[in-house]
């Protein structure tokens, strides 16, 4: 088994991972990043759209800085968030990350003028090549920076769980080789989480094959808290059929270099929403949409996995050929995006919620553990938001590092974990197949903790967790006993941090007595800012876990109301 010594142990590479280790590295910090997939070629951030325009950038206005602050305060995180590090967020974006990436090379897509080109609207949005397809040039950008920077890559590696020292401190991370089965021990003075919000625990889910709740699960196990991870956000335009295409989404927000954004029609062919009329301040309607669409549900003329359409039937194809990929999926099914929509379906996004930081450092509540991304659990997720994370977290680890001992090896704790995972390789069962459990395990979250829950809708989920873990996950059946390329095996690793990761999720959910945005209690409807304006923080105890509140402040936007039922809030 090798083992690897470092600086520090970066666990995700995607635009939080690597720019923490860029930064780390330009400060003398060794990193060694550490990648289920590929390094820029996996995980969420290959699939931002665009590029929010903050600040008084691109000949944004006063007017629209402001906008662009309002909407990541009200719109995107239901003011679940700590409004001075917007603040200081929005400034770094506008007057270091936007030139900084220009002058890396990144491209912004110009008209024939020069001219960079956006959307018009209250906010504004810029796109690296095309919009649609923005993650990849990005990305990209990324993955040859940390290559030309000689930082370490271990990559199509999966990380097991987080290595400790006696203290309790993490100080590196067990983990298996995809392709060859090997273990290897990576110690450091601190160990940096960035596994990205998108995991795929729901029966539709834009999260990417390998997210599984793997930072969430691993974070709990050492006791690290967690906040707000009810908060899910939800996609509604995605494409309904075939089930492949689930992450393909026919673009709400505004059309860059258009006046227009697609339209939401009911199966009785009603319009029923269309952002550029009915909400031109949410840039991404996501939230918004949603109550649109739960309206449409209630009334028999949508369901949430299909029977309501979106497209651009009211657009010239020009102007989406123009600078964006939204017409691909029409031309792929031989349609042309004039006559008519698609049907759509809704898909869990983002979560907002995760990891308990101190955002000014990104310290968990564990000594030696940081986070950076989604996966920390103080704003929801934005390409710009998760960068500034990486900046933010190497900065705090610089200051640290006096202090942070080199990792040490506890050939006792390594070995408990080469059992475990030898185990689960050796699992003797003859019932359902690994990837069946997965199946299952989302149907569970799409059914009774999905768009619309309840609190009898919730413990039911924990009684169908249960009956999972004690009658289906010991006898699971693995039918390829090698270690080279065995997806199977990783699989059943994904098993277990899945139903961990989501007995989390339903516990907060109950913990949380309201409805916020896209989170929807049927049995509690109102948004309730006297009692839930507040950080929903989970604490691992000896004998299982308690619930804190921390309520937010308010010294930007305030929301302008008590109490309100949710679906006429609007946001």
């Amino acid at each position: 088994m090798q083992v690897i010594t470092t600086d520090v142990v970066v666990v995700g590479g995607g635009a939080a991972g690597c720019y923490a280790a860029l930064q780390l590295a330009k400060k003398k910090i060794e990193a060694v990043i550490v990648c289920k997939g590929l390094v820029g070629k996996s995980g969420a951030s290959l699939f931002a759209g665009n590029l929010v325009i903050g600040g008084g950038l691109l000949g944004n206005t006063p007017e629209q800085g402001s906008n662009t602050a309002e909407f990541l305060i009200k719109y995107h995180n239901q003011f679940l968030i700590d409004q001075n590090w917007a603040k200081r967020c929005g400034q770094w974006i506008e007057n270091v990350y936007y030139p900084e990436l220009e002058e890396a090379g990144l491209y912004f897509r110009r008209d024939d003028d020069g001219n960079v080109v956006t959307n018009p609207g209250k906010i504004r949005s810029v796109a690296a090549n095309t919009q649609g397809n923005s993650g990849v040039p990005f990305m990209d950008l990324r993955r040859k920076q940390v290559m030309k920077a000689g930082i370490r890559r271990l990559e199509e590696t999966v990380v097991t769980s987080l290595l400790r020292r006696p203290d309790g401190s993490v100080c590196g991370v067990f983990t298996v080789n995809c392709m060859t089965g090997e273990y290897s021990v990576v110690l450091g003075r601190a160990v940096v989480l960035a596994t990205g919000y998108s995991d795929r625990l729901h029966a539709r889910s834009t999260g990417t094959r390998e997210m599984s709740g793997d930072g969430i699960a691993m974070a709990w196990r050492v006791g690290a808290s967690l906040v707000n991870l009810e908060m899910q956000w939800w996609h509604t335009n995605d494409v309904a059929h075939p089930p492949t295409w689930q992450r393909i989404q026919i673009y709400p927000n505004p059309v860059l270099g258009s006046e227009h954004s697609a339209r939401m029609v009911n199966s009785a062919g009603e319009e029923f929403f269309n952002q550029q009329v009915d909400d031109p301040m949410a840039f991404g309607p996501y939230t918004v949409q949603l109550k649109a669409l739960v309206k449409q549900v209630h009334a028999g003329k949508a369901r949430y996995d299909g029977g309501y359409y979106a497209g651009f039937d009211h657009l010239d194809p020009k102007e989406i050929d123009a600078y964006t990929t939204y017409g691909k999926p029409f031309y792929q099914l031989g349609r042309d995006p004039r006559d008519g929509p698609l049907e759509t379906a809704v898909t869990a996004h983002y979560r907002q919620g995760g990891i308990l930081v101190d955002n000014s450092n990104m310290r968990s509540s564990v000594p030696g553990l940081y986070v950076a991304g989604g996966v920390s659990g103080h704003s929801n997720g934005l390409i710009a938001l998760v960068t500034f994370d990486g900046k933010t977290v190497a900065d705090g680890i610089a200051a640290d590092i006096g202090q942070l001992e080199r990792g040490t090896l506890s050939e006792a704790e390594v070995e408990l974990e080469r059992r475990r995972i030898e185990a689960m390789l050796a699992t003797p069962g003859d019932g359902f197949t690994p990837v069946v459990v997965k199946e299952q395990i989302r149907r569970i979250m799409w059914e009774k903790a999905g768009i619309e829950k309840s609190h009898a809708s919730l413990t039911s989920a924990l009684d169908d967790f249960e009956r999972l873990r004690t009658s289906v996950l010991p006898n699971m059946k693995i039918r390829n006993r090698t270690r080279v390329a065995n997806y199977e095996w990783l699989d059943v690793i994904d098993v277990h941090n899945m139903i961990d990761a989501a007995e989390l999720i339903v516990h907060s959910s109950i913990e949380r007595r309201e409805s916020r945005g896209p989170f929807m209690r049927t049995d509690f409807p109102d948004t309730d800012n006297e009692n839930w304006l507040a950080a929903n923080i989970m604490v691992k105890t000896d004998n299982g876990f308690r619930f804190e509140q921390s309520p937010y402040e308010l010294p930007f936007f305030q929301p302008g109301f008590a109490r309100r039922n949710n679906m006429s809030v609007p946001w």
